[in-house]
């Protein structure tokens, strides 16, 4: 994000300035101090321009914002209307962009974040596609500089001017790539690597150039999982999910380094991995559970696993030494849940929250409620501890809450989007 330039002296009084030239040196040095006194300070934000943050690991550097609000209280600054759809928001300086389901189509909206309209929108026709859940888009876009990338739940790759709108390319990526569509459409973010766009197709991913959508590799037509590609850090291997499996995979060949099954009721592998400090932790919902491996040259090795975190939809989030996820079936009513990193002990769990999404900043969980409720709670192994909590949607709320410049960007199933300002 552009950070803010200097205060600009009103024009009458730069006017009648003298030179430095024509100024003492303690003159100059008292100028100095006053202009960093009355220059606006830095603000301490950050673009969320991806799906799971900067650091692709859930969580905000962000401090400067507010997080304790007198109940009820936190102020809702804008709503718009997107559509049905699971889609989270991603944000670039004054722009926010997601995606909903209007009228037989599929929406694309970049939203100016100060006021909430719609700057432009690009619709392409598409199904509601409502099989056992209430439909919609289920990817979340990716910015990368000037461009936005778009991966439809039927396979339908596109580029986007991020300023204006206009299609710079498409591809009907499913068919160029030779892959089948896995049982809910596509659902995971395009993540951006140099310059190939890495995606979560077919067995164990697929690679195209970022500039015009070129086919560079492909994998087995198998299905694939619902989760984004993670990277191994130092190397050039990929995590990639499918149906049935967790891969590592050479990003410059497409050649599979070494591939652990992973098996769930349902073949829904939707959860990204974490891989931290040379090992990887893995979990599923749908009975599978959650495991903790040592990468190795070699195939992973197992650390640990039970069934004490399952994530059905959403990656849980690593902070110091601790897991902080939601766990278990949604539908049913799933709950928040404090794991040991290096042991899969469970810390804490909170079963009555009824957890939609989860982010973290400042070393406090932001948690949007399925009735719609924005909760922060410190980040802690001691126990859940709210700090405060505030009702921002109606309906349904399954999407993961996004920080970004000092506001937090909540979305509801039935489209109903909310920026909460949480700046001092």
């Amino acid at each position: 994000m552009n950070s803010p330039t200097s205060a600009t002296l009103p024009t009458c009084v730069a006017s009648k300035m003298l030179s430095p030239t024509m100024l003492p040196p303690a003159m100059l040095l008292l100028g100095v101090c006053m202009i960093a006194c009355f220059a606006p300070a830095t603000l301490d934000a950050e673009d969320w321009y991806r799906w799971r943050g900067p650091e692709l690991n859930g969580i905000s550097s962000e401090t400067d914002w507010q997080a304790e609000w007198p109940t009820g209280k936190m102020p809702i600054a804008w709503t718009i209307d997107v559509g049905t759809g699971f889609s989270s928001v991603v944000v670039q300086n004054d722009r926010a962009y997601t995606l909903g389901h209007v009228d037989e189509h599929d929406v694309v909206y970049c939203i100016d974040v100060t006021d909430g309209h719609a700057i432009w929108k690009h619709a392409y026709p598409a199904s509601l596609d409502a099989r056992d859940f209430e439909g919609g888009p289920t990817t979340t876009p990716t910015i990368d500089g000037d461009r936005v990338y778009v991966l439809s739940r039927a396979g339908e790759l596109f580029c986007f001017d991020n300023k204006s709108g206009e299609v710079r390319w498409k591809k009907q990526i499913a068919d160029v790539a030779e892959v089948r569509l896995p049982g809910w459409g596509f659902a995971a973010a395009p993540l951006v690597v140099g310059d190939k766009l890495v995606l979560t197709l077919g067995e164990s991913g697929a690679v195209v150039n970022k500039h015009d959508g070129t086919l560079i590799w492909t994998s087995a037509d198998r299905e694939c999982g619902y989760a984004s590609p993670v990277q191994i850090p130092n190397s050039d291997t990929f995590v990639f999910p499918s149906g049935r499996a967790f891969a590592g995979v050479d990003l410059k060949t497409g050649d599979p380094q070494w591939t652990l099954r992973w098996l769930t009721s349902f073949g829904c592998n939707a959860a990204e991995p974490i891989i931290h400090d040379g090992k990887m932790f893995l979990c599923s919902g749908y009975n599978r559970g959650a495991a903790l491996f040592q990468l190795t040259d070699g195939e992973p090795e197992l650390i640990w696993k039970n069934k004490n975190m399952l994530n059905q939809l959403h990656g849980s989030l690593l902070y110091q030494g601790h897991l902080y996820g939601i766990d278990g079936d949604m539908e049913a009513g799933a709950r928040l849940t404090c794991l040991n990193w290096e042991t899969g002990e469970v810390v804490w769990s909170e079963d009555e929250l009824k957890p939609g999404g989860l982010s973290l900043a400042n070393g406090k969980l932001i948690l949007l409620t399925e009735p719609g409720e924005l909760v922060f709670a410190a980040a802690t192994p001691a126990g859940f501890s709210e700090i405060s909590r505030a009702k921002v949607l109606d309906g349904k709320c399954w999407t993961v809450p996004v920080l970004s410049s000092g506001r937090v960007f909540c979305r509801s199933i039935q489209g109903q989007v909310a920026c909460v300002d949480l700046r001092d």
